[in-house]
């Protein structure tokens, strides 16, 4: 029933209809998961939203309201940097009121709980934005190996799907290491005005998920992770397992003009990072 739920609520047509009927919430913090595509955002929000402090949206917060602009929208699947113009909402005149329809939207979502939390990949250019019209808000940014994130991506976009026939099945590596990059300069351009941001990386949480999780609870100064978190499995992009590190299997599946075109792409941000391509 819940999923069937989602389903109806991510319909454009059920979000208009049902926006001036929600709540408005009003949470001691919104939280935010932002981040690059395959970038283990998936596998933070679903962790997270097992904290009994926590609700989490089922699906990427852009799915249930009708007010964020979408990549997709523009016939770019998972590629926000070919159309960042169009991305980008500023604090303005009549924003409130979009971000107050937002929170109406995602109200039959959520539980009634401390903390509220989000996660968009399209979002995350978004940031000045949110904090303005979503207060207090917290914004977690998690980033990932840059060759592993471009591998992930390029498997999973859909280019021809969205209109995009000149790219065939699947970007160009270059292109998907490209949005890698273009989404650590975003963040590091938006940073100085954000009031609460803390950056975590993907090999650390696999690594060690417990001093990570205690580092976003003291963060968030909500109480830690029960133990039994780090025991469970999670199932994400249709692969089941408990929190590991799935660099090695994405990297494994470059070949050296791959790793050619990811460096001359984004070897400011590659350095930047100390990232490897194995």
């Amino acid at each position: 029933m819940a999923r069937f739920t989602t389903k109806l609520l991510m319909k454009p047509a059920v979000q208009r209809r049902l926006a001036p009927f929600g709540r408005i919430p009003k949470p001691k913090k919104w939280v935010f998961i932002v981040g690059c595509y395959n970038s283990g955002t998936t596998l933070l929000a679903d962790v997270m939203g097992n904290h009994p402090d926590i609700s989490a949206l089922p699906v990427e917060g852009v799915r249930l309201s009708d007010v964020w602009p979408l990549p997709e929208t523009h016939a770019w699947n998972r590629m926000w940097m070919k159309c960042i113009d169009e991305m980008r909402l500023t604090p303005g005149p009549g924003m409130k009121a979009l971000a107050q329809r937002v929170k109406r939207q995602w109200s039959f979502s959520f539980a009634r709980k401390p903390l509220l939390l989000e996660k968009s990949i399209a979002n995350t250019p978004r940031m000045p934005f949110i904090q303005a019209y979503f207060q207090p808000a917290y914004f977690i940014y998690i980033v990932r190996n840059g060759y592993a994130v471009s591998e992930g991506l390029r498997r999973g976009a859909k280019p021809m799907q969205w209109g995009r026939d000149d790219y065939g099945e699947s970007y160009p590596i270059r292109m998907c290491a490209e949005q890698w990059a273009w989404t650590d300069r975003i963040v590091s351009q938006d940073r100085p005005e954000i009031q609460h941001l803390i950056e975590i990386s993907y090999e650390t949480l696999t690594e060690d998920p417990r001093s990570v999780l205690d580092r976003v609870t003291g963060f968030l100064e909500i109480a830690p992770f029960s133990d039994q978190i780090l025991e469970k499995s999670w199932r994400v992009h249709g692969v089941t397992s408990q929190i590991r590190d799935m660099n090695a299997e994405a990297i494994a599946r470059l070949c050296p003009e791959d790793i050619t075109e990811i460096r001359t792409a984004a070897a400011e941000t590659l350095d930047k990072f100390g990232h490897l391509p194995g």
